[in-house]
C-alpha cells in the first residue's frame, strides 16, 4: 500500500469484479476512513502488570467513546477510535494527561491507513462469496 501512496494520483479498489471506489487517496480515506488508530505503549516494568494494564484499559474505555481494544500484547495497547465527534486535537490532549498520570513510555495517534480501508473492502470480498 505504500508504493500506491507514493506512485498513483488515483486508485479503484475492486470487490468481486466490481468497483466499488475510485479517488485520490485523500478522497479515499476521507469518504472510507473511520477514525483513529491509537497505540499505547507501556513502560517495561508495567508490560507484565496485568493489574495496572487492566486499569489503563478501563480508563482509556471510560473516557474514549468510541475506543475498541484491537490488540493487547507485549505492553502495546492498540485501539480504533471510532467516535465521529473525536478531533484530534481532544485525543492529543487527552493522551498527553494520561502519559503523565499513568507514566505510560509512549503513544501514536493516526488516521486510518490506506491499507486499513483496503481490509475493510477485502473483508465484504469474503462475506459475499
Amino acid at each position: 500500500m505504500e508504493e500506491s501512496e507514493a506512485l498513483c494520483d488515483r486508485l479503484a479498489i475492486m470487490v468481486n469484479g466490481r468497483f466499488r471506489c475510485l479517488g485520490s487517496i485523500q478522497q479515499l480515506k476521507t469518504k472510507y476512513g473511520q477514525g483513529y488508530t491509537l497505540i499505547i505503549k507501556l513502560k517495561k516494568d508495567d508490560q507484565n502488570n496485568s493489574a495496572r494494564i487492566d486499569v489503563i484499559k478501563a480508563h482509556v474505555q471510560s473516557n474514549l467513546n468510541g475506543a475498541n481494544l484491537k490488540d493487547d500484547h507485549q505492553g502495546m495497547l492498540q485501539y480504533h477510535v471510532v467516535d465521529p465527534s473525536m478531533t484530534l486535537s481532544r485525543l492529543f490532549k487527552f493522551m498527553s494527561r494520561m502519559k503523565i498520570q499513568f507514566q505510560l513510555e509512549d503513544y501514536l495517534i493516526s488516521d486510518t491507513s490506506l491499507e486499513q480501508i483496503f481490509l475493510t473492502f477485502a473483508r465484504t470480498q469474503r462475506a459475499t462469496e
